[in-house]
């Protein structure tokens, strides 16, 4: 994909007029323009929050987008991704970061750049839901959400062994730290 086309997807996801939804589902999966409405995109739950996969291109491409909602004093666990590099906008809320050996605060526009292999984690600090863009490159890690998430908040999370654990992040190309 060439910047024009990277700038085309970006573009068309700011237009005021809103593709329907079954379209904006197909766009999502595929290179295509979209315009997506805030509600759009596959929605799963990673403890209690809501996580929503906006851009998750097939085959893989070159980013993936998602919108990740933070509860108070959730702790997002220290993590390194070996294959994508990762951009966090923060929309609204406040919170702290990791990144490498620094600790930044979070509030609202404050952008963060990981680059692969970087070790980052975070928590909300606030009282009210923090929330965040993640776009990764290239795209594939937003699968990860989909299989640590669930598809309803009530739904009981999906037991895993330690090994199979070990072959999830494997997949994925992640790592935790400690």
């Amino acid at each position: 994909m060439d910047r024009r086309q990277l700038l085309t997807i970006a573009l068309a996801s700011l237009s005021t007029a809103i593709t329907p939804a079954a379209q904006v589902r197909n766009a999502a999966r595929t290179a295509a323009p979209a315009g997506l409405a805030a509600d759009d995109g596959e929605l799963v739950y990673v403890g209690r929050d809501p996580v929503r996969i906006k851009i998750s291109p097939d085959p893989p491409g070159r980013f993936a987008m998602i919108t990740q909602e933070v509860s108070p004093g959730t702790v997002i666990p220290v993590h390194a991704h070996d294959r994508e590099d990762e951009i966090i906008f923060i929309q609204s809320g406040i919170g702290e970061a990791t990144v490498g050996d620094r600790t930044v605060p979070l509030a609202a526009g404050s952008t963060l750049y990981v680059p692969q292999g970087t070790w980052h984690g975070g928590r909300n600090t606030g009282k009210t839901t923090l929330m965040w863009i993640a776009i990764y490159s290239p795209s594939g890690f937003e699968g990860y959400f989909r299989e640590i998430g669930r598809r309803a908040p009530d739904e009981a999370p999906r037991s895993r062994t330690p090994a199979e654990r070990t072959a999830l992040d494997a997949r994925f190309a992640i790592r935790y730290r400690g």
